[in-house]
């Protein structure tokens, strides 16, 4: 697929491409998806594998343009996790990541073209990394019932990031006292900087 346009490989699988205010999000994703004959419905995109597909807008450079989204997070039940346990390690076990150029001239996203693909499993260095970050959002924050104070500057490779649509879209979770609170849906991310050492093999 390196080299190839999402527009053309939209075409050959006889999808439109958006265009406009249209929202584009996970459409890119899709179609590579597709193209590759990945799996449709819940777990990962490539069951068979093991495998989950992150699509990665990035520069000519293959500087990540923003963070790449890990899961969702439930407060609840990320209090109670481990690392060894934890959703967010099953959905970084095997990454099938595949980089896309924005043109610099912006445009559609049919235009963006795929630059990189790399299969990807943590080393042990890295495994490190994002399990230290991990256990002090569990340990400082949700088990203390301070998800509340979490920012995006926190985490080394991975960050808690808010990811509902809107102010009304919230879920339960614990307060300082563990009271039930209604915290707005959040996710795990990957910092750029870390993916881009993975896409350019450092």
């Amino acid at each position: 697929m390196v080299g190839a346009r999402l527009a053309d490989l939209a075409d050959s699988l006889g999808i439109p491409v958006p265009s406009g205010a249209v929202r584009t999000k996970g459409w890119a994703g899709q179609i590579i998806e597709r193209e590759l004959g990945g799996d449709s419905g819940h777990g990962p995109d490539f069951a068979a594998l093991g495998v989950e597909l992150k699509s990665v807008p990035v520069t000519s450079m293959l500087e990540p343009l923003e963070s790449t989204a890990v899961c969702h997070i439930d407060p609840i039940t990320i209090a109670g996790e481990s690392w060894q346990t934890s959703y967010a390690r099953r959905k970084l076990a095997r990454v099938l990541f595949v980089a896309l150029e924005v043109p610099a001239t912006g445009g559609s996203v049919g235009e963006r073209r795929v630059t990189a693909v790399r299969l990807w499993q943590p080393s042990a260095t890295e495994e490190a990394t994002l399990r230290a970050d991990f256990e002090r959002f569990v340990r400082d924050y949700f088990r203390r019932g301070k998800a509340a104070e979490i920012t995006g500057h926190l985490g080394q490779a991975l960050q808690v990031r808010p990811k509902a649509r809107n102010a009304a879209d919230r879920r339960d979770g614990y307060g300082p006292a563990g009271e039930r609170v209604r915290l707005g849906k959040m996710g795990f991310y990957l910092r750029p900087a870390f993916v881009r050492d993975i896409l350019r093999g450092a």
